[in-house]
C-alpha cells in the first residue's frame, strides 16, 4: 500500500500572494494541486456547464457553449445568494476530484502535497489536510494586485474582496498564517522557515503513524463515504416509489418534485403551516382546483398522507410547468404565485422573451428560487434524476 502523503492546505484572501507561496512549496519538493484548475476541469464537463447556464443565465456561456468565468464571477461576487448557489453546486465535485488526485499522487510515491484552495474551509477540503496555512495582506494592497493581475476595475476588485471572509476568519481556522505586505521575493523568503517547520511536523507525523500506512486507501474511501453519506442524508430519496410513480403519471421531473418538497416541507408528509399543508404544501383552494382537474375524490385532510400529498403535489407542479415552461419561472410561480410571476415575465426589465426570468425583483422569491435550484442540482447529481 502507498504511504499516506503529508498534505498542507493553502488558502487566504484574494491578492494576498498564494501563488508565490505555492511556488515556494513546489521548489521544496511538494506536488501542488491547484483547486482553481480543478474547478476549471469540473466546469468543463458539458453537463455542469449546461447546468450553470440554466442556474445563472445563458450569458455565462460563450457561443461555443463553454463557460465565461468572468461573467459568472461578476454575477456571483456581487450577490451572496448567487455565490452560495455556485458553491453548493461545485464544491462537492471539486473535493471529490481533489481526493482522487491525492490518491493518484500517493500511488506514484509522492510524499508531500500542497493543496492550493481559496475556499479550503468553506468546501470542507481542509479535512484532507494535515496542516493548513493562510496568506493574508492589507486590503489596499490586495485591491491593487488583483486589478493588475485580472484586469479588473476598482469596483470589480472590491466586490471580490468583500465577497471573502475577513482576516480573522483565516487566523482562527488555520494552523499557520503568513502576512504579505511586501514583495514576492520577501514573501518567498518568509515562507521558507515555515516550510522547514512543516517538514519537521511531517516527519513527526510519519513516525507516529507508520503502522497505519497500510490503511491509507481504505481511509480515503471512508472519508469520501462519510462525505457522500452526509449529502445523501441531507438530500434523501424519501418515499421514492410514491415520488417516481407520481412524477411518471404527471410527466414532471422527480428531481424538481423532490427539491420543492425538500425546501417547502422538509419532506414531512404531515406538514401544516401558514394555511398550507402536505408534503408539497397546498392551500385548500389549490387542492380543490387540482382535484377537479385530475378527477380526484380525496378530502383536503387526506393531503397529510404521503400518497395523496405527493400525488397532488406532482399534479400541481404539472400545472405550473405547463403554464411556465421555463424551470426557473415555474419555481418562482410556486412561491410568488402565477399572477405575479406572469407580471414579471411581461416586464422587459426582468424577462427578455416573456418565458425566462433573467431577474427576480422580490428578494424573498429570489432567495427561494436559489434554494430550490441548488437542491435540484444535488438531486440530479446524487441520484441521476431527470
Amino acid at each position: 500500500m502507498a504511504e499516506k502523503p503529508f498534505v498542507v492546505g493553502l488558502t487566504g484572501q484574494t491578492g494576498a500572494g498564494k501563488t508565490t507561496v505555492s511556488e515556494a512549496f513546489r521548489k521544496n519538493g511538494y506536488a501542488v494541486i491547484n483547486a482553481d484548475l480543478v474547478s476549471r476541469e469540473v466546469t468543463a464537463d458539458p453537463y455542469v456547464t449546461k447546468r450553470l447556464g440554466e442556474l445563472f443565465g445563458a450569458d455565462v456561456l460563450r457561443e461555443d457553449g463553454t463557460l465565461d468565468r468572468k461573467v459568472l464571477g461578476n454575477k456571483v461576487f456581487s450577490d451572496p445568494n448567487e455565490l452560495l448557489k455556485l458553491n453548493t453546486v461545485l464544491h462537492p465535485m471539486i473535493v471529490k476530484r481533489i481526493e482522487e488526485m491525492i490518491e493518484t499522487l500517493a500511488q506514484s510515491g509522492q510524499k508531500r502535497i500542497l493543496l492550493d484552495a481559496p475556499t479550503l474551509f468553506e468546501s470542507g477540503a481542509n479535512r484532507l489536510c494535515d496542516k493548513t496555512l493562510a496568506v493574508l495582506a492589507d486590503e489596499e494592497l490586495r485591491k491593487k494586485r488583483i486589478m493588475e493581475r485580472d484586469g479588473l476595475t476598482e469596483a470589480e476588485a472590491l466586490r471580490r474582496i468583500k465577497a471573502q471572509h475577513p482576516a480573522s476568519y483565516y487566523r482562527t481556522k488555520s494552523s499557520f498564517t503568513l502576512r504579505n505586505n511586501g514583495t514576492a521575493e520577501q514573501l518567498e523568503k518568509d515562507a521558507q522557515p515555515l516550510i522547514d517547520r512543516l517538514e519537521k511536523s511531517k516527519n513527526s507525523t510519519v513516525r507516529s503513524m507508520v503502522t497505519l500506512t497500510a490503511g491509507f486507501v481504505a481511509s480515503i474511501l471512508i472519508v469520501w463515504g462519510l462525505f457522500l453519506g452526509a449529502f445523501l442524508l441531507q438530500y434523501p430519496k424519501k418515499y421514492e416509489p410514491l415520488v417516481m410513480d407520481a412524477a411518471a403519471e404527471f410527466q414532471v421531473s422527480p428531481a424538481l418534485l423532490y427539491s420543492i418538497m425538500k425546501i417547502d416541507s422538509g419532506l414531512k408528509a404531515d406538514y401544516s403551516e401558514n394555511g398550507e399543508q402536505g408534503i408539497f404544501p397546498l392551500t385548500e383552494e389549490e387542492f380543490v382546483e387540482i382535484r377537479g382537474e385530475i378527477g380526484g375524490t380525496e378530502e383536503y385532510s387526506e393531503l397529510l398522507t404521503p400518497e395523496t400529498g405527493i400525488r397532488y403535489g406532482a399534479a400541481y407542479l404539472k400545472s405550473l410547468t405547463d403554464a411556465f415552461p421555463a424551470e426557473r419561472s415555474a419555481i418562482t410561480a410556486n412561491y410568488a404565485g402565477e399572477e405575479q410571476t406572469a407580471a414579471w415575465l411581461g416586464d422587459a426589465a426582468y424577462s427578455e422573451n416573456g418565458v425566462d426570468l433573467q431577474e427576480i425583483p422580490d428578494q424573498d422569491a429570489a432567495r427561494y428560487v436559489t434554494k430550490v435550484e441548488g437542491t435540484l442540482f444535488m438531486y440530479e447529481k446524487l441520484y441521476k434524476l431527470d
